[in-house]
This record gives structure tokens, C-alpha cells and sequence, in this order.
């Protein structure tokens, strides 16, 4: 992009990012278990580092940073396991619209390039 006096113009990815956030308000994934309700946020605001532990098959790493650790440790104590944590990725997979997130696959290291 050029600006009024032919220089390059500065993106600014916050108040893009922002705008783009507020137009589409994504909802989080919400739901019970074992009578206490949760919720996980909307993917679109996932850091990255979750992203890339869904991708390793660290479920507990994700979910203990998407939820935040004290919702994480309430489910633990209410003793679920690995496949509900396994079922509830699929469910927040296909809620998103990216389908079940258990069996996501590898990204490729960066600089990489497919053959």
C-alpha cells in the first residue's frame, strides 16, 4: 500500500485484527460436565501455542491454556477422561468448522515448503 506521498504505508495488524474480531464476535464453545458448565473461546482468538500443542496431541496443554488452569484442574476433579477430553476436542473442532481437532495435522516448520 502507498500513502498519499508515494511512501509505503504501515499495516497495523491490532486495529485490524480488532475490526475484524468485532464484525464477525465469534462465541465461545460452551458446555456441561458433570453439572458444571464451561466454556472454551472462540478459535479465532486460540494463541498459536495451542494451536501447536492440538497438533502434538498435548489436549491437556491446550485445554489448560485455553481454559485457564483452574477451569482445567475442576474437570480433572471431576474426573474426566482422556477420551471425553478426546470427544470434547471434536466437539470444539466441529463447532468451529474445522472438524475434530484430536487428529489435527503436523504444521510444517517454518521456511518450508511443500513438494
Amino acid at each position: 500500500m502507498r500513502g498519499p506521498n508515494g511512501r509505503a504505508e504501515r499495516f497495523d495488524l491490532d486495529a485490524a485484527a480488532a475490526a475484524a474480531l468485532a464484525e464477525s464476535r465469534p462465541e465461545p464453545f460452551l458446555f456441561t460436565y458433570h453439572g458444571a458448565d464451561y466454556e472454551v473461546p472462540a478459535a479465532v482468538l486460540w494463541p498459536l501455542e495451542v494451536q501447536a500443542q492440538i497438533a502434538r496431541g498435548d489436549l491437556e496443554a491446550a485445554l489448560t491454556g485455553l481454559m485457564g488452569a483452574d477451569a482445567y484442574r475442576a474437570l480433572v476433579a471431576a474426573g474426566i477422561t482422556v477420551g471425553e477430553l478426546t470427544t470434547l476436542f471434536e466437539a470444539v473442532g466441529e463447532a468451529a468448522g474445522v472438524g475434530g481437532l484430536g487428529n489435527s495435522p503436523q504444521p510444517a516448520p517454518a521456511g518450508s515448503t511443500q513438494t
